[in-house]
């Protein structure tokens, strides 16, 4: 079915945003995509600080189906939810959360359910929880839509469907309906359950649609604001006092008294058992309010059932919180540590080094990338700050002369691991490192991602090869910092990284050289490899590709013995020209280099310790699915991708968007295209140099030179207020030495 414009649309779906970045291109899409397209989404979002508003704005801009509502404060989940259903023109309203989806064909099918049962007040319908590791949990009453959803009633005739739990998202409500009878989301925490109650019984006609229509996503850590510690979990009195009170208004309703009472007590006995929304503190006195709301609308002529959650109702009526404490202690199971656990607890013994930072790159085999940057800013900013890397005993020949490093695994690097404040690497620590409370502990990540990453991973049985998400969760929950590049990094770090940490939007520390370095810099760097000013140098720099050149195993990538290289080096190099060079760098995660067997005016740089040097030294990149890209952008040189397995990746590793469709520069599909396009200088052209701006624009948002400077302020000095980013505009890249 088409949309319409002109006329109000079937569906109005309000989606209340705040602060959902991770979540809401997922959720959009799952609307976007839809095959019944006639429906009109009302997203509002509620003073967001995390760029939810742009990512809504993007998505208005492009779908006029989109109509995206900002907020000046952050009102609350209700409060958002009635400023959308203000501006719905639709025949039905439904909501959804903007970090849930809707099942493929839902819209369609809860259409048809609409025309079949005469248009009725309210339709219900069926949803799946879906955990972060994949899991996928069906609703416990899903039975019900069989067994009792057929036909037309009302919630007297089927009051089954008032024993699920109370929510908004799971039905569609014509519109009409709610506006002869002023529904409208109250303030707080648990605002669904007196608009479930509200609208379940004064609807006359209610409807099931048996189908999975919302799967509704449980997140691994926060992203659930009732399950968060905090005294606004009190909110579910007032919510329930609305219930009741709406329930006594109505002499037709007295028959839902109990039924509603059981209900709300359950409710409550459910949010007091859960650890993660009450503090220890304040768990007495909100058993207490509870008796106090019991007494306030326990019905005449109560018994509580002869049952186990009947006695727990029974001491919250009558206040006995010595019971009920005493039954909760004698519940837990006597924890004891185990013998490892000890002997770390006597190791973690004695105060942390508040100015000692131990530092890592690559698994320990490298003086490199993000950490270096860092490394070497703070002994600029912080000089009281002692920084020490870690390496391995076969790489110690890497760490430079005045570099103080201790090796990895040795008595002295076990010393400083529990006595340091600070840990900085581009890569997870071994996860036999037992994090110290006060530690720190910060991710510089290696790379904007293409190609699939954390917990996505799952979706491709290859590159997930054994892929252990409990322990590469474990790892993730002792991030304190996570560094990003961009706005889009943030949103994928956030989604498949699922823990608590700050994202640090400074750009990354590696990639300010290229902002900051003199063409006498760009020179040097050249000179260093036979090349000068008339030499044309491009850099080659494949990825490497799972199951073919190497596989993902718990422990770490076991090298296949590829190199990820795609053409002749000696052709390319004679494309680039008669003074045409080639630096080739293979992945740093392979042990092969690239082939002995070519011409003197291929390099070998696979090995080389600063790949930002390689990228300076170079006049144009040639690469592939490779991270690299977005950090050789930040230069504005010319960029080739050489995608000539593009299928073959996308299936085995996959990627986030398809580079092709928004590319750095000019695509290849094979090496005679890559070689031709050297040739006839179409790397360099107009065409090509637009894409790149645009490519620019969005991954080289923070990164402008100062990275290294916001992240030593912010995490060794504590410093809030970070020098701000420069704009693209008044950058100076490192200029190419390039003179033909």
């Amino acid at each position: 079915m088409a949309s319409s414009t002109d006329s109000a649309p079937r569906f109005s779906i309000v989606v209340p945003c705040h602060d959902v970045r991770p979540w809401l291109r997922p959720c959009l899409d799952s609307v976007l995509g839809q095959s019944f397209t006639d429906f009109e989404v009302i997203a509002v979002d509620g003073a967001s600080s995390d760029g939810t508003d742009r990512i809504l704005a993007e998505y208005a801009a492009a779908d006029p189906r989109v109509r995206a509502i900002t907020l000046t404060e952050d009102i609350g989940l209700g409060p958002t939810r009635n400023a959308g259903l203000k501006e719905c023109r639709g025949d039905y309203v439904l909501f959804l959360d903007a970090d849930d989806l809707y099942t493929p064909g839902s819209l369609q099918a809860l259409a048809e359910r609409i025309d079949a049962t005469g248009r009725p007040d309210l339709v219900i319908f069926d949803y799946e929880r879906i955990f972060w590791d994949g899991r996928v949990v069906r609703n416990q009453r899903h039975d019900a839509f069989a067994r009792e959803g057929e036909g037309v009633f009302t919630a007297a005739e089927r009051p089954v469907f008032l024993t699920f739990l109370e929510l908004v998202w799971n039905k569609a409500c014509r519109r009409d309906f709610l506006t002869l009878h002023g529904f409208a989301f109250t303030a707080g925490y648990y605002e669904d359950a007196p608009w479930t109650y509200s609208t379940m019984l004064t609807a006359e006609r209610i409807a099931t649609l048996d189908r999975v229509v919302v799967h509704y996503r449980q997140h691994r850590t926060g992203g659930n604001i009732h399950a968060t510690r905090t005294r606004r979990q009190f909110d579910i009195f007032d919510q329930y006092d609305r219930v009741h009170a709406f329930i006594t208004s109505d002499p037709e309703l007295a028959g839902w008294r109990k039924f509603a009472f059981d209900r709300s007590l359950d409710h409550i006995l459910a949010v007091l058992a859960k650890p993660e929304r009450l503090d220890p503190e304040d768990r007495a006195e909100f058993f207490h309010a509870a008796h106090r709301f019991a007494k306030r609308w326990k019905p005449e002529g109560y018994a509580a059932d002869r049952t186990s959650r009947g006695f727990k109702r029974w001491m919250l009526i009558h206040d006995d919180y010595a019971t009920y404490s005493t039954l909760k202690l004698s519940s837990k199971v006597l924890h004891v540590p185990s013998p490892r656990k000890a002997v770390g607890k006597l190791l973690h013994r004695g105060d942390l080094d508040p100015n000692l930072a131990l530092y890592g790159a690559y698994w320990f085999k490298q003086y490199a990338c993000s950490p270096r940057a860092i490394y070497e800013k703070a002994a600029e900013l912080v000089p009281q700050l002692r920084g020490v890397w870690v390496i391995d005993a076969d790489h110690v020949r890497a760490i430079p002369e005045g570099v103080e490093y201790v090796v990895a695994g040795s008595p002295a690097y076990e010393k400083l691991v529990h006595r340091a404040k600070y840990f900085v690497s581009n890569m997870n620590l071994p996860k036999e490192l037992e994090k110290r409370d006060g530690q720190i502990h910060v991710q510089t990540q290696h790379g904007t991602p293409l190609k699939t990453m954390g917990t996505d991973l799952r979706l491709y049985p290859q590159a997930a090869q054994d892929l252990d998400l409990d322990e590469l969760m474990r790892q993730v929950d002792r991030w304190d910092f996570n560094i990003s590049a961009n706005r889009y990094s943030s949103e994928i770090w956030e989604r498949t990284y699922p823990s608590y940490f700050e994202e640090l939007e400074t750009g990354f520390p590696r990639n300010d050289r290229l902002l900051t370095a003199t063409l006498d810099e760009v020179r040097a760097i050249r000179a260093g490899f036979g090349f000068d000013d008339s030499n044309l140098v491009v850099l080659y720099a494949p990825t490497w590709r799972d199951a073919k050149d190497a596989v993902r195993t718990p422990s770490g990538l076991v090298d296949l013995g590829g190199d990820g290289i795609h053409v002749d080096l000696d052709r390319l190099a004679a494309a680039a020209g008669d003074n045409g060079r080639v630096l080739v760098r293979t992945h740093y995660s392979l042990a092969k280099g690239a082939p002995e067997a070519h011409s003197d005016r291929v390099v070998d740089v696979s090995e080389h310790p600063r790949v930002e040097d390689l990228m300076l030294a170079a006049d144009v990149l040639v690469s592939d699915y490779s991270s690299i890209s977005f950090d050789y952008a930040n230069l504005d040189r010319p960029i080739v991708l050489l995608v000539d397995d593009l299928d073959f990746y996308d299936n085995t590793r996959g990627t986030y968007f398809d580079i092709t469709e928004f590319p750095p520069g000019l695509v290849a599909r094979s090496a005679d295209e890559l070689f031709s396009a050297l040739q006839t200088g179409r790397f360099a052209a107009a065409e090509a140099a637009k894409h790149r701006q645009l490519f620019r624009e969005k991954f080289c948002e923070y990164d402008d030179g100062l990275a290294a400077e916001r992240v030593v302020r912010r995490v060794f000095l504590g410093e809030t207020e970070l020098p701000p980013i420069i704009p693209m505009g008044d950058r100076k890249p490192a200029p190419s030495a390039h003179r033909p």
